[in-house]
C-alpha cells in the first residue's frame, strides 16, 4: 500500500486547507507496542487563543475498556471561558477523508480537563484503511467556530531505536576527590533532539544516604528548536567492571520529563575493584529507544 503523495506534501496540504488544525504525525508506530508503552503527549499548542495538548493512547487503554483501538483525547492546559466545538480525527494517507470523534463541545472549565474519543478507530480499520501506510499514523484535533490561523500547526513524533551516540560514558579520574556531599554531573550530551547529563550522588541520595552509590540520567534542555515534550527512553545506566567487563548494570524506562535513575543503583561496599581502579571510576548510559519529536 503506497501513498498518492509524499507523506511531507501531505502534512504541508492538510496544513493549508485545516487552518484551525493541530496534526500530530506518529512514525515507527508499530514501536508502540514492542516496547509497551500505552500513551503519549503532543507538545503544548495554540488554538483559538487557547494552550492545549493531545493525548494519544496508539493501541487503546485496558482502563478505558478500549484495548484494540486509538483513543485521542484533547486536554486544555490553562482556563478556558468560552465553549468550543472540536474534533478528535484520523487522517487517511490514501484519500483526503478523516475517521472523526465528530463535532464535540468542550466546556468551560479553569482546570485542565481531558475531553475526547476512547474508540476512535480500531487498530483492523487503522491498517486496512489507509490510515496506517509505512508504519507512520497521522491524527489530530480541529477546533470550529474560531479565527482561522495563516496555517494548521503539525509536529511529528517518533521512536528512535539505538539512536546515534546511544552509548555514553563518563570517566571518573581521582574519584577520591570528589566531594562525598554533593551531587555531581558529566558533561553535557546530546541523544535523539534531547541534551542529557548523568548525576550521581557518591554517597547516596535521600533514603539511601551512606548505604549506596546513586545513578541517575537527568533531561534538559532540547537542540534545534524542538518542541518541549515528555521524552520517552528506555536505557541502562551502568558502572563498569574495568577487569572482568561485568558491569553493574540497572534498566529504566518510561516518560522523562526531568530524571530517572536509581537511589539505590549500587551498595557503597562494593565500590571498589573492579569497578573502582587506580582512583578511576567508568559510570555510564545506553539508550536502546528515545523519543523525538520535530515540528513538521
Amino acid at each position: 500500500m503506497s501513498r498518492p503523495i509524499p507523506i511531507e506534501e501531505m502534512v504541508r496540504l492538510f496544513k493549508s486547507r485545516h487552518r484551525t488544525s493541530h496534526l500530530f504525525k506518529i512514525d515507527n508506530f508499530s514501536l508502540f507496542k514492542k516496547y509497551k508503552i500505552e500513551k503519549v503527549y503532543s507538545s503544548v499548542f495554540d488554538l483559538g487563543g487557547h494552550k492545549w495538548r493531545l493525548r494519544v493512547y496508539p493501541n487503546g487503554s485496558n482502563r478505558m475498556k478500549a484495548r484494540g483501538h486509538v483513543s485521542i483525547f484533547l486536554t486544555n492546559q490553562a482556563s478556558v471561558n468560552v465553549k468550543i466545538e472540536y474534533e478528535v480525527f484520523v487522517v487517511s494517507q490514501l484519500e483526503q477523508i478523516w475517521e472523526s470523534s465528530g463535532h464535540k463541545v468542550f466546556g468551560t472549565y479553569s482546570e485542565p480537563v481531558s475531553k475526547g474519543s476512547p474508540k476512535l478507530i480500531s487498530l483492523v480499520d487503522l491498517k486496512r484503511n489507509g490510515f496506517l501506510i509505512g508504519d507512520c499514523c497521522m491524527c489530530g484535533v480541529k477546533l470550529h467556530g474560531i479565527e482561522p490561523s495563516a496555517s494548521g500547526t503539525a509536529e511529528c513524533f517518533s521512536l528512535i531505536e539505538k539512536p546515534p551516540n546511544h552509548k555514553v560514558t563518563w570517566m571518573m579520574t581521582r574519584f577520591s576527590s570528589f566531594d562525598p556531599e554533593k551531587v555531581h554531573h558529566s558533561h553535557e550530551f546530546v541523544v535523539g533532539n534531547r541534551k542529557w547529563r548523568i548525576q550521581v550522588h557518591p554517597r547516596g541520595f535521600e533514603e539511601e544516604k551512606d548505604e549506596s552509590f546513586s545513578v541517575y540520567l537527568i533531561g534538559e534542555g532540547f537542540i534545534n528548536n524542538a518542541p518541549n515534550t515528555e521524552t520517552y527512553a528506555k536505557f541502562k545506566l551502568r558502572v563498569l567492571d574495568q577487569v572482568n567487563r561485568n558491569h553493574v548494570e540497572k534498566t529504566c524506562s518510561g516518560g522523562l520529563e526531568t530524571s530517572k535513575g536509581f537511589a539505590d543503583f549500587m551498595c557503597l561496599t562494593k565500590l571498589v575493584e573492579p569497578y573502582l581502579v587506580n582512583d578511576k571510576l567508568y559510570v555510564g548510559v545506553d539508550f536502546e529507544v528515545v523519543s523525538v519529536a520535530t515540528y513538521c
